[in-house]
């Protein structure tokens, strides 16, 4: 009885204090703001944008602070691959900033699924077009949203158009008389290749890898299911003879026709910035980050389609997603920081308004349209149709959706370059990439 009365005779004290202890747990909680990081690759263009939106969101999230952490873009896979080892993830960043890709990091389980979040604020991807989410859903659910959407174009140079006293290609893709054909024809009016190395002048530069080389033609290098998998099944590199025609038409443009510069000039351009702003190249294919990349320079340059080649041609589309990590110690308020940044009237639009990024929501296309046609010359109504065409056209980048793709990329490069120094003929590289690839499917 007596031990049972003495914790009766404090209790009248003890609960004053409990109490007191209880408010201070909960004032501590309240105050205690909430630190997010957010993962961003280093790029010059972008630093004022993203210092808006940090300073922005914390107005109006005051327990939420967001810290920057910026990689070279090409340290991102080694340190995120790390930071993911070690359980020190970002909270929100972009899986395609880094040369893995989406696929690589849905495979490690890096990624959270976003399904409970959208089904909460159904908004966020208001506006956002059906083909651009279904990048980033799996069987499991959805672990990124499109913040970005760039197809690819073809770049000129209208100095080097007008010297050559020819017209620029259309910005309709539908048009069939801006075909091959037609694009080596302007090449070779533009180029001027019997002049000292640092002077040549050459007509087109090809900026895509072999596979989206062959996707141009219709061809693909890989299976089907090594894209819906992201697991790299039997290569399909000699089994497609489309694959063929495209390397050799690569070929042919560097050694036939002499109109673009072989690989060791290229990398002599490329030394100290973009070739094309040397302004010894009339065109360039490329992704569509090259509109950023040229609106503030004093290039005098356009965009529109790829050449015509066939009715199964097909163009790379770079979209880019903001995701959560899997290992998110805040996961609710990162979905905060996200909202933010897909809002169509705070971050988003900004992106657009200051760097000139093109945006995924539909309702920003418009504006995009109007900037880039203020710096370029070019109808809002042409601009409409080039971006509308490469939508039609394009299909997500393969080192987006294929895991662990920089060996893949690198037998790539490496066997079909040989290719075009004349080391091997098309059909000897061909298989030597074929049976290459097959070694990688473990």
């Amino acid at each position: 009885m007596k031990r049972s009365v003495k914790p009766l005779l404090f209790m009248p004290l003890l609960l004053p204090l409990l109490a007191t202890g209880s408010c201070a747990n909960e004032e501590a909680v309240t105050t205690n703001e909430v630190e997010l990081t957010w993962l961003v690759r280093s790029d010059p263009n972008l630093i004022e944008w993203e210092h808006r939106v940090i300073e922005e969101f914390e107005k109006e999230h005051p327990g939420i602070k967001v810290r920057l952490q910026t990689i070279p873009q090409g340290e991102i896979d080694q340190k995120l691959q790390t930071m993911i080892a070690g359980g020190n993830v970002p909270d929100v960043w972009s899986p395609n900033w880094a040369d893995s890709g989406f696929g690589g990091y849905h495979k490690l389980g890096a990624l959270k699924d976003l399904t409970p979040y959208i089904e909460q604020d159904p908004e966020v991807v208001e506006g956002i077009d059906e083909t651009l989410l279904e990048i980033y859903r799996t069987e499991e659910g959805t672990f990124g949203l499109p913040i970005l959407s760039m197809g690819s174009f073809l770049y000129y140079n209208r100095d080097l158009f007008d010297a050559a006293g020819i017209e620029p290609p259309p910005t309709d893709w539908e048009d069939k008389s801006w075909d091959w054909d037609a694009m080596i024809e302007a090449a070779k009016a533009i180029t001027e290749n019997d002049l000292p190395p640092t002077q040549r002048v050459y007509g087109i530069l090809n900026d895509n890898s072999p596979n989206r080389d062959a996707w141009m033609f219709g061809g693909d290098l890989f299976a089907e299911e090594t894209y819906e998998t992201g697991e790299l099944v039997e290569p399909t590199v000699t089994t497609n003879p489309r694959n063929y025609e495209a390397i050799q038409a690569r070929y042919d443009l560097i050694n036939e026709h002499e109109v673009m510069p072989p690989q060791s000039e290229v990398a002599a351009l490329a030394q100290l910035s973009d070739p094309f702003l040397s302004g010894r190249v009339g065109m360039v294919m490329k992704g569509g980050w090259g509109t950023r990349q040229y609106a503030n320079t004093d290039l005098d340059w356009g965009l529109a389609a790829y050449p015509y080649t066939n009715e199964d041609r097909q163009i790379p589309l770079y979209v880019d997603p903001w995701s959560i990590s899997e290992g998110s110690k805040h996961p609710d308020e990162a979905w905060e920081f996200l909202k933010f940044l897909m809002d169509p009237d705070k971050a988003a639009k900004w992106m657009v308004e200051m760097t000139l990024e093109s945006p995924a929501h539909s309702g920003l296309k418009e504006l995009w349209y109007e900037l880039i046609s203020e710096r370029t010359g070019i109808s809002v109504d042409d601009l409409r149709k080039a971006d509308e065409g490469a939508l039609k056209y394009g299909r997500p980048t393969d080192n987006h959706l294929i895991s662990n793709f920089a060996p893949i990329m690198k037998h790539q490069n490496m066997t079909v370059n040989a290719i075009y120094d004349r080391r091997k003929g098309v059909e000897e590289g061909l298989e030597e990439l074929q049976n290459n690839l097959k070694a990688l499917t473990y």
